[in-house]
């Protein structure tokens, strides 16, 4: 299901597994572009983390276009900081974690922590990246291969990875990403998803 207005009806370029958007986001996770290439007002962007919640996140709209091979200006461009409960996760067939994070109303959004093997160099949040998902695999214990290669352990009746449910308390920061609703667990109305993870900091 594509949301009314969303520029992939338009674009599917955009959202397609081999697409100008799918190499920046997952070859250079849109976290690793070379920092000498970026506009210098946008570099500057990147050191300033704004705090926000869930619902002011679900509550954006957006943009009419979205580049099929950037990021638009305003919310993908903006790096959030959310505290939210964390209540499910699962690796992905691309060995992205894929994080289901609410408030504390319930509503929900995604956010995704990039296999740091995926990201190529010079990469302007590779290491931040690279700290988050050691600090999710620390938490959670999590020693077996995340390669995408790696057969998971359960599956969802629909297929793919089983996710694991709880309810732990976070504070999450990332980049924004307006992705499409395909029905992915958690997704948001508007499909904003922090995408990539830079932080994440488990609470109590």
């Amino acid at each position: 299901m594509i949301m009314p207005g969303h520029a992939a009806a338009e674009d599917p370029e955009r959202y397609h597994p081999e697409s100008n958007i799918r190499q920046y986001l997952v070859a250079k996770s849109a976290a690793a572009v070379d920092p000498a290439i970026l506009p210098a007002a946008v570099h500057e962007r990147w050191a300033v983390t704004t705090p926000a919640t869930i619902a002011q996140l679900r509550a954006l709209a957006v943009p009419p276009q979205l580049p099929p091979d950037g990021r638009s200006e305003g919310a993908e461009k903006t790096v959030w900081q959310l505290t939210a409960t964390l209540q499910a996760y699962r690796r992905e067939a691309d060995g992205d974690y894929h994080l289901v994070i609410a408030d504390d109303s319930g509503s929900t959004m995604i956010a995704e922590i990039p296999n740091p093997g995926d990201i190529t160099s010079p990469s302007h949040f590779a290491g931040q990246i690279a700290n988050a998902r050691t600090a999710f695999d620390n938490h959670f214990q999590i020693t077996e291969d995340v390669s995408a290669a790696s057969a998971p352990a359960a599956m969802e009746p629909g297929g793919g990875p089983q996710f694991e449910q709880m309810s732990v308390p976070v504070t999450v920061t990332g980049i924004g990403y307006f992705d499409f609703n395909h029905g992915q667990m958690g997704v948001a109305p508007n499909a904003i998803e922090l995408h990539p993870v830079i932080n994440i900091v488990f609470n109590g």
